[in-house]
């Protein structure tokens, strides 16, 4: 009997299966910077998380103001200093994922309303719990897992286990929904959790198909497979 799930943030509850960094390669396109090539894109990237993570400052911060200084953070590591063009990054950013936000509340309360437990297991900046109450999703959630603030990070099982002892679930009675297969999927099966890879609008298989009991489009596909699930209908 599925009684609880375990949700990653960034790419599961913001949009549908969208990656970050291949979201920035779009937006890079859109705003007329296609001229700079994805490898530096992905250094800036990633140099940007880790100026985040180390801000503390940022721990408060709400979704705009934390891509505000994402875009701002990769602009500078590339050299640019186009403003205009930095905050058009950042919107078209922000802009649909509060469309997203905004429409996953509505599913997360869904799910509440039936006895689910729910969390979130996520690596992030400290402020994903900052984040989850600007949501709405806060209520909907026993426990909210920040890697920064835990001191692990996915995909060490710790941080999966740690989630499942504060819901008082077993991995059998869990479900995990996740947009990376390394990260998510893979430690998740691990522990005997069902799996739903939130693989957005990519037409891929998954690199092990075994580790993956369902793949989801939309995060609005869930409630329909976890009623099959509480049915005893497999998925």
């Amino acid at each position: 009997m599925i009684t609880s799930i375990l949700f990653d943030f960034g790419g599961t509850l913001d949009s549908d299966g969208q990656h970050w960094l291949d979201r920035f390669y779009r937006i890079y396109d859109q705003i007329g910077l296609s001229h700079i090539p994805k490898e530096r894109i992905k250094e800036a990237f990633y140099w940007a998380d880790t100026a985040l993570e180390a801000d503390p400052g940022i721990r408060t911060a709400g979704f705009r103001l934390m891509m505000e200084r994402h875009a701002h953070l990769q602009f500078e590591k590339l050299g640019l200093n186009d403003p205009k063009r930095e905050a058009e990054a950042a919107a078209a950013f922000y802009r649909p994922s509060e469309k997203v936000l905004h429409r996953n509340r509505r599913i997360l309360e869904r799910l509440r309303q039936v006895g689910l437990r729910m969390g979130v297991v996520s690596n992030f900046y400290g402020n994903v719990e900052t984040l989850c109450e600007e949501a709405g999703f806060k209520p909907c959630f026993s426990v909210i897992l920040d890697s920064l603030l835990i001191g692990l990070k996915k995909p060490d099982p710790k941080l999966f286990q740690l989630a499942l002892d504060r819901l008082n679930a077993q991995a059998s009675q869990a479900v995990f929904v996740g947009d990376s297969f390394e990260r998510d999927i893979v430690p998740a099966k691990a522990l005997g959790m069902t799996t739903f890879w939130m693989a957005g609008n990519r037409n891929q298989a998954p690199p092990d198909p075994s580790k993956v009991d369902k793949i989801l489009h939309s995060l609005e596909d869930l409630p329909p497979l976890i009623q099959s699930l509480r049915s005893g209908v497999p998925v």
